[in-house]
């Protein structure tokens, strides 16, 4: 006999635990209208997609040496085929296309993920039975073979994940843009039919295919159009090349372990600034988490390269460029504090003169106007109980704002006379 949980504790904890409660869409949210939520369990919105979200707690009651792989194939089915009612009957009686087609208009991908969490109570005679998970994955076997999906309209097809399975994407993929690109990725196999062996194997394939750079390289093709880079990344063609599978693995290994120093500055930066009285603004938070791990992974790349400065660049305090692998029109203005107080450069002048710095980064790329400028602030701190060095963040946002010619002649004459100086 199956029971179905009515709370939804494990999914709060995996929400919680994750970037996903940063873009979580309350039903009682002012923005999320009736439309928008639809009866969905839970709608994520980030800045180039929709995610809605079904989930499946189901306990089976059993004896443990009753449990079987063709017991444990059923509950799958049945798990897997509830989730898929309750996605038709939400999609056709919310009419959900109408909301794909604003998502779209937005420029933004919609999906409709199902996940499923099986365990066993034992029946044992034993008064306090203890439940064990069950660890399951699915492949595309499963759905071709035990449950067939509606992939006529590629747009409304329920994308099925064991719990398991969603954890350890979430903690591979971190970023929800990464997130989203998966997401496209596993649907194109179901809806063309490519085999896979399970989830973490198709996840394990994505890593390190080339469609996870796609991305990065549109966005430099478009930046080496407007002659704002020179040319595209060396490393980025040789990991779409075909046959470079171990230099894509190695490539990965090394955006995930930057990956994992970004955040590790990053969240001590949101508790510095809460500490300090002065948090970060969440509209900020939620369009720095939004981004891709390439992104992160150049901008650690610059942060570690300060150990190769010269003692000049170090004393007066340096000044280095990353754009957002993401998104188009995202740029980032990296300052080395300088260890010179009366340096224009200084952690205190920086922090005075922020606006003014991101102002005249604003007037310098005026073809295309910037959606937004972040100046990171970079610190070197030595440990005071090691001999290690802390680094430290600041981050300062500005929108991009057009300007007129004479205002930018301005800046032009004002960035000149610095340089003399």
């Amino acid at each position: 006999m199956a029971t179905q949980r009515d709370d939804i504790s494990i999914w709060q904890q995996m929400i919680q635990q994750s970037c996903l409660s940063l873009f979580e869409v309350s039903e009682n949210d002012t923005v999320a209208s009736e439309d928008h939520f639809q009866g969905y369990d839970f709608v994520f919105e980030f800045s180039g997609a929709v995610i809605y979200l079904l989930v499946n707690d189901v306990v089976e009651q059993e004896k443990k040496e009753a449990i079987s792989r063709a017991k444990i194939r059923k509950w799958r089915l049945e798990a897997v085929n509830q989730l898929i009612k309750r996605h038709a009957q939400l999609y056709i009686k919310s009419d959900l296309s109408n909301a794909e087609d604003d998502a779209l208009r937005a420029d933004k991908e919609v999906y409709f993920v199902g996940l499923t969490a099986l365990s066993v109570e034992s029946l044992e005679a034993e008064a306090a039975s203890p439940t064990y998970a069950i660890g399951h994955e699915y492949g595309s076997q499963f759905f071709a073979e035990d449950c067939v999906l509606d992939l006529d309209d590629e747009r409304s097809v329920l994308q099925v994940f064991s719990y398991q399975n969603f954890i350890d994407i979430l903690s591979q993929l971190v970023t929800p843009s990464d997130l989203s690109v998966f997401l496209r990725f596993h649907r194109n196999h179901l809806t063309e039919f490519k085999s896979f062996q399970n989830e973490s194997s198709l996840l394990a394939h994505f890593l390190e295919s080339a469609e996870f750079y796609q991305r990065a390289i549109a966005i430099q093709e478009k930046l080496v159009e407007i002659e704002l880079v020179n040319e595209l990344e060396p490393r980025l063609l040789k990991a779409v090349e075909p046959g470079q599978i171990d230099f894509s693995r190695t490539l990965m290994a090394h955006i995930q372990k930057n990956t994992r120093m970004w955040y590790k500055l990053f969240n001590n930066l949101i508790k510095d600034s809460h500490k300090a009285g002065s948090p970060l603004p969440k509209d900020q938070v939620a369009t720095l988490v939004d981004e891709s791990m390439y992104t992160y992974a150049c901008l650690v790349e610059k942060i570690i390269a300060y150990r190769t400065f010269d003692q000049d660049s170090r004393w007066h305090g340096c000044v280095r460029h990353e754009h957002s692998y993401h998104v188009f029109g995202r740029h980032y203005m990296m300052v080395f504090y300088a260890q010179d107080d009366n340096s224009s450069l200084s952690m205190t002048q920086v922090r005075q003169s922020h606006q003014d710095l991101l102002a005249e980064l604003n007037a310098k790329i005026q073809d295309p106007v910037l959606n937004d400028l972040f100046l990171i602030g970079v610190e070197f701190r030595p440990c005071e109980d090691s001999v290690n060095t802390e680094v430290h963040l600041d981050i300062f946002h500005q929108a991009g704002a057009a300007i007129d010619s004479n205002t930018q002649r301005l800046y032009q004459q004002l960035a000149d006379l610095k340089s003399q100086l």
